[in-house]
C-alpha cells in the first residue's frame, strides 16, 4: 500500500516549520476544517459521540474537543506545521500576526469562519443539526448580554460551595510528589476532569435558589441542550477581553482548589480553555 500523500520518506530530513501565514491561507484552512467536519472523518467521529447519549456529558465533550483538535492537526499539517499542540500554537500565533495587519473585513471573515466551524462541531457531537440555523434566526448575543452571562457564571464558579466541592473531590492525591512524570500527568488529568464535571453539573446545570439552572435563567433552555446552545451563543464573543478576564480569574481559583499548580501550568503552556468551555 502506498504511503499517504503527506507522508515523508523514512530517510527524509526534517522539514522546516512555517514562520508566517497569510490571511488567505488561514481562510483556506478554516474552509478545510469545515469540510472535514461536515463531510469527512470528523463528521463520522462526531456522529459516534452523538449516538452515545447515555455517556456523561463531560466524557462526550472531551471526545468532541479531541475530534476538533485532530481535524485542526490534519489541516495545519498540510500547511507544513507539526500535527500536534505545538503546531496548533504556532499556526494560531502566525494567524494572529497576519490578522493584525489585515483589513477589518478579512479579520471579520476569519472570526466568523472559526465561530461557525466550532458551532458545526457542537451540532454534530450533540445531535442538534439545526443549531446554526436556529442561531441565525435568533440573532447573535449583544456583547453586554454575553458579558453579563459570563459574569454570572464566574460568580458561581467562585462560590464557596463549588470551590469546596472541587477541593473535596480532588483531595487525597493518588500520587506522591516524587512519583514519575507519567503518574503526575495522570493525576493532573484526573483533577482537570473533576473540574470539568463540577463546572457542568454544579455551575451550569444545577438548580439554584430560583429552582432553575443557570443556563435556563440565561434563556437557553434546560439540561444538556440548553448548555450546548449557551456555548454556541457565547462563541460569538469568545475573543472579548472582559469575558476572558472573568473566566480566567474564576478558572484560576477552581484549579487552585483542585490542587493544581497554576503557575507551573502556565509555564508549560497548557491551555485552560477546555475547562471554560465545559
Amino acid at each position: 500500500m502506498p504511503p499517504p500523500p503527506t507522508a515523508a520518506p523514512p530517510d527524509a530530513a526534517p522539514q522546516p516549520q512555517p514562520t508566517s501565514l497569510t490571511p488567505d491561507a488561514g481562510l483556506g484552512a478554516q474552509d478545510a476544517m469545515k469540510l472535514f467536519i461536515q463531510h469527512g472523518l470528523g463528521k463520522q467521529k462526531l456522529h459516534q459521540i452523538a449516538a452515545e447519549k447515555d455517556a456523561p456529558l463531560v466524557d462526550r465533550w472531551q471526545r468532541m474537543i479531541a475530534t476538533f483538535l485532530e481535524t485542526q492537526c490534519h489541516v495545519i499539517a498540510l500547511l507544513g506545521y507539526q500535527p500536534d499542540e505545538k503546531g496548533i500554537a504556532a499556526y494560531t500565533q502566525h494567524l494572529t500576526e497576519a490578522l493584525r495587519l489585515s483589513p477589518p473585513e478579512t479579520q471579520e471573515k476569519l472570526r466568523v469562519a472559526g465561530r461557525d466551524t466550532y458551532r458545526l462541531v457542537l451540532a454534530g457531537a450533540f445531535d442538534l443539526p439545526n443549531l446554526l440555523e436556529e442561531q441565525n434566526e435568533k440573532g447573535e448575543l449583544e456583547v453586554v448580554d454575553a458579558r453579563n452571562i459570563m459574569h454570572a457564571v464566574s460568580l458561581k464558579m467562585q462560590s464557596p460551595e463549588v470551590l469546596e466541592k472541587v477541593a473535596q473531590k480532588c483531595s487525597g492525591a493518588s500520587v506522591a510528589m516524587n512519583d514519575g512524570p507519567e503518574a503526575q500527568q495522570i493525576e493532573m488529568a484526573r483533577k482537570h476532569t473533576v473540574v470539568q464535571h463540577v463546572m457542568v453539573d454544579d455551575v451550569y446545570l444545577a438548580k439554584g435558589e430560583s429552582g432553575e439552572s443557570l443556563v435556563k435563567e440565561c434563556g437557553f433552555g434546560d439540561g444538556e441542550e440548553g448548555y450546548v446552545r449557551m456555548q454556541s451563543a457565547m462563541a460569538e464573543h469568545q475573543g472579548d477581553p472582559l469575558i476572558a478576564q472573568y473566566v480566567g480569574a474564576s478558572m484560576v481559583k477552581l484549579l487552585q482548589s483542585a490542587g493544581i499548580d497554576v503557575e507551573a501550568l502556565q509555564r508549560q503552556g497548557q491551555p485552560r480553555h477546555q475547562e471554560q468551555s465545559s
